[in-house]
């Protein structure tokens, strides 16, 4: 990765360019554009993914042709990924064979209290006999003598439940019906009188115009769409761009981050946008395989040759 960082570097000052007008080109951080030149491949560890892209992007501001770099690259990728791997297995065997020792010292402790406690209950029982004394027959008369009492208060009770019963009859008047008075108009709104529902709402239509490009129609100005999008099939860096009246801004919600399919297979990442006649939105992907995206609900047609292309794709959005 230094050697593809010291190329990149070297080309930029060749052509007398500055890291900020290779950002400007790219639409890369300067914090990227220096680690790709250091060679600090550790600084993508989150985004090793859409590494590629970034270097791509960089070569083709320079004048560098990828395929020149890309078999290096993607050993270096490999590599930083097996070293990654390894350290992590590392760690997780000592952590288990922590966890291993605190268990059989948790172990050894109960055991050994256990033994304790079962002596301590074998002399209590021993102490227990040695007290033990004639049972009281005084308590034993009195529970009785409370039974019996409790038992005619019952009977008692409910024998007066029975005789109310039979005392109480209600009154129970059929109920009557209200008479309308002479004169009086029927209150029941005519057909013709009835409130109208709520006209429905039209379904969007959306057209395909290329392999990138479609048109939303039959909307309400105005009114509030989600954009919802699936990783089915890949890992990706993914972020949402609204152009209005010739100005772009990058949408915080979502963010602009790598979205995974074990996370968002089945669960969209939703974009709200404010429908309005000329409005783009344009939905980045680092790299595509198996997505899919709604636009409220209504699917777009994606091309295949862009679903499976595995490759770095823009699909834009106008609302026509």
């Amino acid at each position: 990765m230094e050697n593809i960082g010291k190329l990149l570097k070297e080309k930029r000052l060749e052509l007398g360019l500055t890291i900020e007008e290779i950002s400007e080109k790219t639409r890369l951080t300067t914090k990227h554009i220096k680690a790709l030149e250091e060679g600090d491949i550790s600084f993508f560890k989150n985004d090793l993914s859409y590494l590629r892209f970034f270097v791509k992007s960089y070569c083709e501001a320079v004048g560098i042709d990828f395929e020149d770099v890309k078999d290096d690259l993607r050993e270096c990728v490999d590599d930083y990924t097996m070293a990654f791997t390894n350290t992590m297995t590392m760690e997780h065997e000592e952590m288990e064979k922590r966890i291993s020792k605190t268990e059989l010292s948790k172990v050894s402790k109960t055991e050994e209290d256990g033994k304790k406690v079962l002596h301590h209950a074998h002399t209590v029982r021993k102490k227990n006999k040695k007290k033990m004394k004639k049972p009281d027959f005084s308590l034993v008369s009195l529970i009785a003598v409370a039974a019996v009492v409790a038992i005619i208060l019952m009977a008692a009770f409910v024998i007066y439940l029975n005789s109310s019963k039979k005392d109480d009859s209600p009154d129970v008047k059929p109920p009557v019906a209200d008479v309308p008075s002479e004169g009086a108009t029927n209150t029941y709104p005519k057909e013709d009188e009835k409130p109208k529902e709520e006209e429905e709402k039209k379904e969007l239509t959306i057209t395909k115009n290329d392999a990138t490009h479609y048109t939303v129609t039959d909307y309400k100005e105005g009114d509030e769409i989600t954009i919802g999008t699936l990783f089915i099939g890949c890992d990706t860096a993914y972020s949402v761009t609204v152009v209005e009246d010739g100005k772009s801004n990058v949408l915080s919600d979502p963010a602009g981050i790598i979205y995974y399919s074990k996370d968002h297979a089945e669960k969209p990442v939703d974009a709200k946008v404010t429908a309005k006649k000329g409005t783009k939105v344009q939905l980045y992907f680092g790299h595509i395989y198996n997505i899919g995206v709604k636009v409220n609900d209504k699917s777009l047609k994606i091309d295949e040759s862009v679903m499976y292309s595995g490759g770095s794709y823009t699909l834009e959005i106008t609302f026509g």
